[in-house]
This record gives C-alpha cells, structure tokens and sequence, in this order.
C-alpha cells in the first residue's frame, strides 16, 4: 500500500477554495463593470506613465555576464604578464597555449584601426597534440572570441584545414577600457 502525505492533500485542497473564493468575490465586485472610481486610478497611472520623459540612461552602467551560455571554451591559457597600452601592442607576442598544445599569433593589420589576422601553429614537434584540439573543427570556419577573465578582446572567423595542423582567420579588436595584464586568456567558440 503506499503512503500518502494527507497534510499535503489538505493544504492544496485549502490553498484550491481560497482562489476560487478571491476569484469569485472578483467577478462579483466586476459583475456590472469596472467600478468608476477604479477606472479612474488606471487612467490616472497610465496617463503618468505617458506623460513622463525617457530617462537618460548615459549614467546607468550596463552589467556584462562574464561568460555568455552560447559559447564553448576552446582553450585556455594563465597570463602571466604582458606589456603595452593598446590591445595591438599587448598581441604583439604570440600566445602559448600549451594544454591545447599551439600557439595563438595575432597580427594587427597595418593601416587599420582595430583589424586583426590570427594563425594557430603547433608549439611542439610532434603535431598530434594540436591536431586532437582541433579535431571536432576540422575543415570548418569558427566564429570565435578571445577574452581575459570574462572581458571580450577581439572577435574573429577562423578556418581549420582539413589536417588539423593549421588554422588563420581574421577578425576585430573590442574597444576595452583598462590594461590588461594578468589572468586567464580563453578562446571561446560562438555556438549559433
């Protein structure tokens, strides 16, 4: 025989009467319309709202999510220090990311503002280690960001050949305020 809860049943039964209770004294209440003095107050508020001016939202801070649910993390890497004031000079330096086993080499484009070429190389002689970090993309054009601790760096499309021994792409830098000096660099692919 199984058990039941009765105090359970007879709570719900209890909670069941008073909305039906609530709602019956609503429509008895409403029965011959919407009483004046309450149509009244509803127009009273939604003449308020009409009436008042959009806020300036230039001093409202906007939060980002630190990681967005529509991405996948690629590979990950500790930065220990870097140098420079604009993110062109902080990529100057190719990025090792040993556990996926390449390295990132970023290139600003001469001539422009915040474009971007990217090249995946292996950083070992044995190749196996990148090529099983970019198995699942293989022969396939990522859409990916490159962030440090949450804040997006650059956006970029980048193509895997068919080997899983290179990759390039192109992509832009992100306007970011601040010097980024340590943390964690993280690939993220975009999942659409």
């Amino acid at each position: 025989m199984k058990q039941e809860d009765i105090t359970k049943q007879i709570v719900a039964l209890h909670e069941e009467d008073e909305l039906n209770k609530i709602m019956d004294d609503v429509n008895a209440e409403l029965r011959n319309g919407i009483p004046i003095s309450l149509q009244q107050e509803i127009n009273a508020c939604l003449n308020k709202i009409n009436d008042e001016e959009v806020t300036n939202s230039e001093n409202v801070v906007s939060f980002k999510p630190k990681r967005k649910p529509s991405t996948n993390t690629f590979a990950e890497t500790e930065l220990l220090a870097a140098s420079g004031q604009s993110l062109a000079d902080w990529f100057s330096q190719p990025l090792s990311f040993g556990g996926a086993g390449f390295v990132l080499d970023i290139r600003k484009v001469i001539g422009s503002e915040d474009e971007v070429d990217l090249y995946l190389i292996s950083n070992q002689a044995d190749n196996s280690k990148m090529k099983q970090s970019l198995s699942s993309y293989l022969g396939k054009t990522l859409n990916i960001c490159i962030s440090n601790d949450g804040t997006n760096l650059l956006t970029a499309a980048l193509y895997v050949d068919e080997s899983g021994l290179e990759a390039e792409g192109s992509g832009h830098l992100n306007k970011v305020d601040g010097n980024f000096v340590k943390g964690k660099i993280s690939i993220e692919v975009i999942i659409e």
